[in-house]
């Protein structure tokens, strides 16, 4: 129908490959094993994206999509995955874990809280009157016995008593007595001197040890290295690893409105600095988006198929798993795929960006309001503006 819109939902436009085979065979895209059947019955590419993502599959429709995407676009959709976690990270900064701090113990089963019961004089009545009458059966049974074999069986007892008070110092009926006289005093009393109890503190003691034994190698290795230890984090040194990113972010969004190369070496230098941040991996991944691995000389040296499209999406997989935030992995992928339809369909691109003068990552929105890309659209919007190329002033 002509006044259906909902097709440009799912209309692709900047996009380098129409169908699977074609990421496959030129950008040595990988079809996930556990999905071959379902690709075996779509060829489209884009299709295939949808297709994903309508059956959850949002992180293997991110991938698909990065390895289809124009790569101009691309590195603007990774952009925008960065500055959403970076924004994320705003709101809920990850929890800091003190290695020094001893562990806390784990709590105990709820079996083990059980609380103490309150004397009952009814119940202690009740067992009284059934152990007299124990004790009285006791000795009606104990008047058929024959004296001889009572004499000898006491007598047989009573050696076995002597051999254990021999060995253990204390005569049975003795310690019985002793236990007897401590129950009536406190029937709940634990002896913190018992045997298991000083096993515990030996215990406890040796980790106690070997936890600072570990944490002062920590240390004294990151010393010999000239790293920032992990346990003694430098206010300095994490100002400078936050430049490092937002120095990576700032070359991404230059190469973005203006991919030459001076741009593209920019990228390459910011990500070499922080190539373990997602902000560095995406500088590398908009480099080898350029198509030339050394934009410094006159002849050309190709980009490997892939290096580019396997860059950014091991951008998102690192965006998604990154501790903090507000989202959990699964949102975070449905959100980088809604941001990534965004883009590849011309809705979302650097021109709003350029017209306030102002790169996204320096003007996050307003704290508890959404970023511009996630404003819900006005049915009039659902037009769809023109993807509008920009070109520098020459």
């Amino acid at each position: 129908m002509a006044d259906k819109l909902n097709w440009l939902d799912k209309h692709l436009v900047l996009i380098r490959h129409l169908t699977v085979a074609d990421a496959v065979s030129s950008e040595g895209y990988k079809i996930p094993p556990e999905l071959e059947d379902l690709f075996g019955g779509v060829s489209g590419a884009a299709e295939m994206v949808f297709t994903l993502a309508e059956r959850g599959k949002h992180k293997n429709a991110c991938e698909l999509m990065a390895y289809i995407a124009h790569r101009r676009a691309a590195v603007w959709w990774g952009y925008r995955c960065v500055c959403s976690l970076n924004e994320e990270l705003r709101l809920k900064p990850p929890e800091e874990f003190d290695f020094e701090k001893p562990p806390e113990p784990p709590p105990l089963p709820p079996y083990f809280n059980i609380p103490i019961p309150k004397p009952d004089p009814a119940l202690a009545a009740a067992l009284d009157a059934a152990v007299a009458g124990a004790k009285g059966a006791a000795a009606e049974s104990a008047a058929l016995v024959n004296p001889a074999m009572k004499k000898y069986v006491a007598d047989g007892v009573e050696q076995a008593f002597r051999a254990f008070e021999k060995a253990n110092g204390v005569h049975p009926m003795a310690l019985l007595k002793q236990l007897g006289e401590r129950m009536k005093q406190d029937p709940y009393a634990i002896d913190p001197d018992s045997p298991i109890f000083r096993m515990e503190r030996e215990i406890h003691a040796k980790l106690d040890g070997q936890r600072e034994r570990i944490i002062a190698e920590i240390k004294a290795a990151h010393v010999e290295a000239g790293l920032e230890s992990p346990l003694n984090k430098n206010p300095k040194l994490e100002a400078h690893k936050q430049k490092l990113k937002d120095n990576a972010l700032d070359a991404v969004y230059r190469w973005v409105v203006a991919p030459d190369a001076v741009n593209a070496q920019k990228c390459l230098d910011a990500g070499n600095e922080c190539p373990g941040e997602p902000a560095g991996l995406l500088a590398l991944s908009a480099f080898w988006a350029f198509g030339n691995l050394a934009p410094q000389l006159d002849q050309v040296i190709p980009t490997p198929p892939g290096l580019a499209a396997n860059g950014l999406d091991k951008t998102l997989l690192m965006c998604a798993v990154a501790q903090g935030g507000t989202r959990k992995i699964a949102e975070r992928f449905e959100h980088y795929f809604n941001l990534g339809v965004d883009v590849l369909s011309g809705r979302d691109n650097w021109e709003n960006s350029l017209a306030r003068g102002k790169e996204p990552h320096e003007d996050p929105p307003v704290s508890g309001q959404a970023p511009e890309r996630e404003q819900p659209q006005t049915p009039e919007a659902q037009t769809h503006p023109v993807y509008k190329r920009w070109k520098p002033n020459v």
